[in-house]
Parts: C-alpha cells; structure tokens; sequence
C-alpha cells in the first residue's frame, strides 16, 4: 500500500533537517506486510537529521533564561549520554518504536515530568527503611506494595517532588519545577554548529533479541536455540541541558540527586542493557556556561575589564597558553588591547591571574616550550 504522494517520496530520503517527529508519524513511503527494509529506510533517514539555525536560536534563548550564572532562581546540569538513550519507545508511529521529541523543533526532549518521575524513584530507594538484612522495607497501600520512607526524609521527598497522597486534597506538586531537558546543538568558538555523525541527535541502533519464542510466551525457558532476530530501532546520541527551578537550596539538592540518577540509574528505556546512562564532565559544563557568557550583556559598571573577562574566564588551558605565547597577536587583537602597550598587557596579566590563578602555578613546572613562554610573559609582566 502506498502511503505517500510519488512526487514527495524522491524528496524524503535528502532531508537533513526535517522534523523527525513527523518523519516518524508520516514518514513511512509505503507498507507491506513484514516489510523489514521500508522501516529501516525511514530509520536511516530519520538519523540523517540535524539540528537547524531556528533550532539553535530557541535553544541559546532558553539557555540565556534559565542559566544559573544569570537567574539565581535556575540550576541547571549539562550531561552526555554514555553510548545511545531510548526514550518515548511506545511513541513509535509508522515506526515500532519511537523517541520523544520536541513537539515544535523536532529535536529530542526529555520530558521533564519523566525526569522528576526517575529522580523521586531513586531518591525513594536512597531513603528507604531498611530490615535487619540491609534489605528495602515495603508497605501496603490499595494493595499496591510502596517503599517504607524513614520518617524524617518523607518531607524532603514532598519538597522536592510533592506528596503522593490518596487524598486529593492532601496533594502538591512539590515546591520545585522540573523543566524539559533540552538536546544540546554542538557549537564552535565562532557559535556555527558542528557537524558530522557524532553531532547528529539520532542513531540507528539494532538490538537483537535471542529468545523471541520464550519473551512471547510460547515457551517456558529461555533456550540457546533460537535464530537472533535483529530488529532496528531509532536511538538518541549526544547531550542534553536539564533545568530546575525553585529555591536555590533545594533545587541544588535536586540536582545533585539528579545527577546521581542519571549516572548511576540511568534515564528511558533498556537501561538493564546499558543505555541511558549520562556522563557529567567539567568541559560540557564550562561550554555551556561560555555560551550563555558570550551572549550575555555585558556590564561593566561594576567591572572595567568585563568584557576582556568575558573572554578570558573560559579559554581552555591549551587556548590560553597558545594566546600567551606563540599566538600572542591574534590573542590581544581578541580582547581588543595593543601587546605591545604595558597598560594592555598589565591588564591582561591582571585578569588572567585573577580567573586562571592556579592552573597558571602549575606552568612554573612544565617543560612545554609554549607553556614556559607563556609562564615567563606573566612572570615578566606581573
């Protein structure tokens, strides 16, 4: 059956930026019964996809909302997946199986109820009674077994994610707002996106299942003798920017939950098999935070360097070393100052030491050629 109109199915498999929500709910050129390589098609297409300029438009303005460093009342967390993530699986559409995605950009989301829903549950088991065996304690309710909470944590829990409550005029929210977590498009110093499939939002992954008579039930035990059936699936790569809202305190505590979830636990579908799970490192964090500080206003009434600390508070160490030695001139021309001014460079030394003070200690040590230039200018000019 055909499912599409001839003259839209050449254009499909080209689409680099399409929406891959509605790819996944029209994307499907033609259905046939038990017709393997029509669904791996829309799969390899949908992986194509990358994120678009409207795309990173809406994500540097959500960003420049809810960072931290720019509204007290936000803390935010920026993680990689470790492998693929699977999320929104029933979602599939033309597909079996599906992602969640951004019902505007086409973009993955994680929903930031699921991401609530996965933080209570682990904080749960973090604050479980335990017997005598170390064992989790369990109570009746509507014949529902539910975690026994040591009494003293149940208020924590109702703060940060609200009672779970049978009556419902005993229920909240809890006093903090969990948002979407954005995917996260990979820029350059110069802010254009990266690309390449590393950079791209979608997979296409294949889980292959050995025992599909024993999972359907046709048979008792799970027995080595069964044909693998690969079954292709649509998986999530990359890095999302996960936002909480509410008082400063308490929305850290939540992150710092959050953070041991997603590490530890994992977040979506098939995490017993490894996927889900999110890496937190020092870099994606001061990337993000680079970028809402390049795109920040600046104010210098406070400050009359700001707009050179702007610049110099996130250079990586090998960028900095490089712009205080051999890359000297295209360095200052950066920060707008003459290298060969005293005031320009004394103010340069100046916010250097201040922002990068320690790691500029450890240079007095190094062997590097560039690293020792760049130790003897500051020394020089101190």
């Amino acid at each position: 059956m055909q499912l599409m109109r001839s003259s839209l199915k050449q254009l499909f498999p080209k689409v680099r930026d399409a929406h891959a929500g509605l790819l996944m709910q029209r994307g499907l050129m033609q259905w046939e019964e038990g017709d393997k390589l029509t669904k791996a098609g829309l799969i390899k297409t949908i992986s194509q996809v990358t994120p678009n300029n409207l795309y990173l438009i809406a994500f540097e303005r959500w960003l420049n909302k809810t960072h931290e460093e720019g509204n007290p009342s936000f803390t935010t967390l920026a993680a990689s997946v470790e492998g693929r993530l699977y999320t929104g699986l029933p979602l599939g559409g033309t597909l079996e199986t599906g992602a969640s995605i951004h019902h505007t950009y086409g973009m993955p989301m994680l929903p930031g109820s699921s991401v609530k829903g996965a933080v209570r549950s682990y904080t749960e088991h973090l604050f479980a009674e335990l017997d005598d065996n170390g064992g989790l304690q369990f109570t009746k309710s509507d014949n529902v077994n539910k975690l026994l909470i040591q009494e003293d944590k149940q208020k924590v829990i109702d703060i940060l994610f609200g009672k779970d409550s049978d009556d419902v005029n005993d229920t909240d929210a809890g006093y903090l707002i969990w948002h979407d977590a954005w995917w996260i498009p990979q820029t350059d110093d110069k802010g254009n996106m990266l690309s390449g499939d590393s950079y791209k939002p979608f997979n296409n992954e294949v889980v292959t299942v050995h025992h599909q008579a024993y999972y359907s039930g046709e048979v008792n035990e799970a027995l080595d003798m069964e044909n693998p059936v690969p079954n292709q699936q649509l998986a999530i790569q990359g890095s999302f920017y996960f936002v909480i809202e509410g008082d400063k305190q308490w929305a850290d505590l939540a992150k710092a939950l959050l953070q041991k979830t997603i590490e530890n636990v994992g977040l979506g579908s098939k995490t017993s098999s490894g996927y889900g799970y999110f890496k937190c490192d020092d870099e994606l964090t001061n990337n993000i935070a680079k970028r809402f500080a390049m795109s920040a206003p600046i104010d210098d009434s406070d400050d009359p360097f700001a707009a050179i600390r702007q610049i110099i508070k996130y250079k990586e160490e090998d960028q900095l070393i490089e712009g205080l030695s051999k890359g000297k001139n295209k360095f200052f021309e950066e920060l707008g100052l003459d290298k060969d001014s005293d005031s320009d460079i004394q103010v340069v030394v100046q916010v250097v030491l201040e922002e990068h003070g320690e790691m500029v200690k450890n240079w007095a040590n190094e062997s590097a050629k560039n690293t020792k230039k760049a130790y003897k200018f500051l020394q020089k000019s101190e």
